[in-house]
């Protein structure tokens, strides 16, 4: 009876260190994915500023494509400069485009961040086991 009794303690015990031990990795875990999704949130709002400034060119190319308008009506060829400002326009549009996406998609931003942690933890993990990683 004392064996089963000791047995059953030493099952408990175990059990117990294994719920602590998966506790502080599960804390671990979380706390680097919180670090990575702070970084992430203000790498993003280093971009807000930049997008700004290129609506705000954009603008500006609009009204200097206006002006040179008004300027070829006084019979001024201005074919060249047009067409920088076109080529200009193509790029800032695309940049435009390109930061749009970047503020739009922190979600799948911050589940990379996420899944990057998680394959950190696994491999981590399988350190702390003596084993090798799945290839």
């Amino acid at each position: 009876m004392k064996t089963l009794k000791d047995l059953v303690l030493a099952l408990i015990n175990a059990t117990l260190i294994l719920v602590a031990l998966c506790l502080f990795l599960a804390w671990q875990l979380m706390s680097t994915v919180d670090g990575i999704t702070d970084r992430l949130t203000e790498s993003i709002r280093i971009f807000a500023p930049v997008r700004d400034e290129v609506a705000g060119l954009r603008a500006e190319v609009s009204g200097l494509r206006a002006d040179i308008t008004a300027m070829g009506t006084q019979g001024v060829p201005m074919t060249r400069v047009e067409a920088r400002l076109d080529a200009m326009g193509a790029r800032l549009d695309d940049m435009q485009a390109r930061m749009d996406e970047l503020a739009a998609l922190p979600d799948r931003l911050i589940d990379t961040a996420i899944e990057t942690a998680a394959d950190k933890f696994a491999r981590s993990l399988s350190a702390v086991r003596g084993c090798e990683p799945v290839s």
